[in-house]
């Protein structure tokens, strides 16, 4: 698995690099701080080793918490 914080207060659109080596991967994404709720979202296998993550609004920076499970 891999875990990183996202946003940046300007991106919509946000690559996630987990280099799992697979397009079999699920997807959560979740906020970063209380309440901790999961956050809806585009979410793209662009390749073997990530995932582009698409919003309507930019998240504030280190909003969101994306894990990818492969």
């Amino acid at each position: 698995k891999y875990a990183v914080n996202v946003g940046d207060n300007s991106s919509t659109a946000i690559t996630i690099t987990h280099n799992l080596g697979t397009r079999d991967v699920v997807v959560a994404v979740r906020q970063a701080a209380t309440p901790w709720a999961e956050v809806e979202c585009q979410v793209e296998m662009t390749s073997t080793n990530s995932v582009t993550l698409t919003f309507n609004i930019a998240p504030a920076t280190d909003e969101l918490r994306c894990t990818v499970i492969g």
